[in-house]
């Protein structure tokens, strides 16, 4: 009977350290698991802020160069000449020529 009764009592502690355990683990697994997700996420929202300024960067250079072509075209003589004339033909053709060089 008493060995019985140390059957139960073992039992017990068994049973006991196994639900300290796996609560522990289940503990720590949550623990890190959200560390984990929150590091990755600061690292993918990192990465898209840079991979975001670069786009916006080479945006900013082509609407800069856009501008600078349009106000060199609209400031030239000939397309002044061309908007006091527009019915002549030479003129028209030395707007071109200017719009072809700026293009370059």
């Amino acid at each position: 009977m008493k060995f019985l009764a140390n059957r139960k009592l073992a039992v017990r502690i068994g049973i006991i350290t196994t639900a300290i355990t796996i609560t522990g683990m289940l503990i720590l697994w949550l623990s890190v698991s959200s560390r984990v997700a929150a590091m990755v996420e600061d690292n993918i929202t990192n990465q898209m802020i840079d991979a975001v300024e670069s786009r916006a960067s080479i945006i900013n250079d082509y609407v800069s160069s856009a501008e600078e072509y349009m106000t060199a075209f609209a400031l030239s003589s000939e397309v002044r000449s061309l908007l006091e004339n527009p019915d002549d033909p030479e003129l028209l053709q030395r707007g071109r020529n200017i719009q072809r060089i700026l293009q370059q």
